[in-house]
């Protein structure tokens, strides 16, 4: 089976698990930077960053990072409970 992921193409049938691996770890960096992008795209269009200067971009994403420790509880996802 081969499938396309963010650009990145898969091949069950050719790819050894180092291969896939390898292609996984570019998706998560595409990923990475497509949240990235898309988030400071929300905010200019919400009219929550104003300018092109650097504490409105800052200010952006640390509020994109605050969610994220409040979504993603990694201790409760390791430990089960």
């Amino acid at each position: 089976m081969s499938f396309k992921m963010f650009g990145v193409e898969f091949d069950g049938q050719k790819d050894c698990n180092s291969v896939g691996e390898k292609k996984m770890d570019e998706v998560c960096q595409i990923v990475g930077t497509k949240l990235i992008k898309e988030w400071i795209k929300y905010g200019k269009h919400i009219g929550k960053i104003k300018s092109d200067e650097v504490i409105d971009y800052y200010k952006w994403i640390v509020m994109l990072e605050e969610d994220f420790d409040n979504f993603f509880d990694l201790k409760k996802d390791i430990d089960g409970n």
